[in-house]
């Protein structure tokens, strides 16, 4: 009797693993950034696609994926400011953050995902609040990511840190009245940290 129960499990998971698993060897590919990533058939022909982004609707949201080294810093501190959840995941072999708001203008669960692929860090869009065999299959055809679980988590980490160091200098500079004497400052953030100053 244990033999036949073992064999059943045995069985079921088999199956479950060739129901769960896709055939993405007809997808066509799209270059984002330093990565060519597989598109699954329903988001083919792009109302957008460049270096920086592969963008299947009108609305981001239903479907995107975006390079975002150039911006890291702005666009993970918005996430996680906007997003009623969020979560540390693995997706086909890479360290990622799964980002999910209920938009009540669309009435749906819109989902991000942010994980790295070689240097280099990507975020796909989507509706629903799950991820799909789909997406999985899109971040597996990336190549994998060069940083360990712990750098990933650090990089994004002391990102936000700088998006809130910005973000309080900018609203302390819209708490004061201006004198309007042909005088303005600034914050730039570089390879060299954050600068601030007054440009006259």
């Amino acid at each position: 009797m244990l033999k036949k129960l073992i064999i059943l499990i045995f069985a079921l998971f088999l199956l479950m693993n060739a129901v769960s698993s896709i055939d993405s060897s007809n997808w066509t590919k799209a270059s984002v950034g330093y990565e060519e990533f597989k598109i699954p058939p329903q988001y083919e022909n792009p109302y957008k696609s460049d270096f920086h982004m592969y963008q299947f609707g009108e609305d981001i949201d239903e479907f995107t994926i975006r390079y975002v080294n150039p911006n890291i810093m702005e666009l993970y501190g918005y996430f996680l400011e906007h997003n009623s959840y969020i979560k540390k995941v693995e997706v086909s072999g890479h360290d990622a953050i799964h980002f999910m708001t209920y938009d009540r203008h669309d009435e749906t669960n819109n989902s991000k995902l942010w994980f790295s692929a070689g240097e280099e860090f990507y975020y796909i869009t989507w509706r629903g609040n799950n991820i799909t065999p789909e997406i999985e299959e899109i971040v597996k055809s990336a190549s994998k990511s060069n940083y360990t679980h712990d750098e990933f988590y650090k990089v994004l980490n002391d990102e936000f840190q700088n998006y809130k160091i910005v973000d309080a200098i900018e609203s302390q500079r819209y708490d004061y009245p201006s004198n309007n004497k042909g005088h303005s400052s600034f914050v730039s953030f570089g390879s060299n940290g954050i600068n601030f100053g007054v440009i006259t």
